[in-house]
This record gives C-alpha cells, sequence and structure tokens, in this order.
C-alpha cells in the first residue's frame, strides 16, 4: 500500500496533471481503502503536506469525512486518522 494509488504529477498550487479535484480524489482513497492517518495518504498520493491538510480540512467542514485519534500505549501525540462518514439512507 505503499505504492501510488494513480500517477499525478503536482504541479504547484494545488494543480495536478492530469487535472484532478484534490477532494474527490482523496474522498474515494479513504473511501477504498478505508481510515488512514495523514502521512499515509501523503505517501499514496504524492500530494504535498500542507495541500493534504487543507483538502483534508475541507471535506471535514463539507461534512463529507471525520477525523479521529488512535489512542495507544506509547507516550506523545496519538496517531489521527481519518475515514469516510456513513451516507445515510435515502
Amino acid at each position: 500500500m505503499t505504492e501510488n494509488v494513480i500517477e499525478y504529477k503536482y504541479r504547484g498550487n494545488g494543480t495536478f496533471e492530469p487535472a484532478i479535484q484534490i477532494e474527490e480524489y482523496l474522498y474515494e482513497i479513504l473511501k477504498n481503502y478505508g481510515p488512514l492517518p495523514r502521512a499515509t495518504l501523503r505517501r499514496l498520493t504524492g500530494i504535498p503536506r500542507t495541500t493534504l491538510y487543507d483538502a483534508l480540512t475541507r471535506l471535514i467542514l463539507q461534512g463529507k469525512i471525520r477525523k479521529y485519534p488512535l489512542h495507544t500505549r506509547q507516550c506523545g501525540r496519538p496517531r489521527i486518522y481519518y475515514e469516510v462518514l456513513q451516507e445515510a439512507s435515502p
């Protein structure tokens, strides 16, 4: 799972070649691969850290995903995971 999901080349300023919508791309990855930490999303997608963080924040504000801490018995900060929220039944 450490390889790129789809090969995109980052061109800067939030643009990729071929053109993609970053939020839709991240949503599909989280939907298909389940809860993932930001570092894994970074490795999978190649999206720069700050661009990735901004896109994840927008998805959270839109109510499409949530983030939650995974507490372990280790010292330090808990690892933060992102997952798709369950879609409401019609």
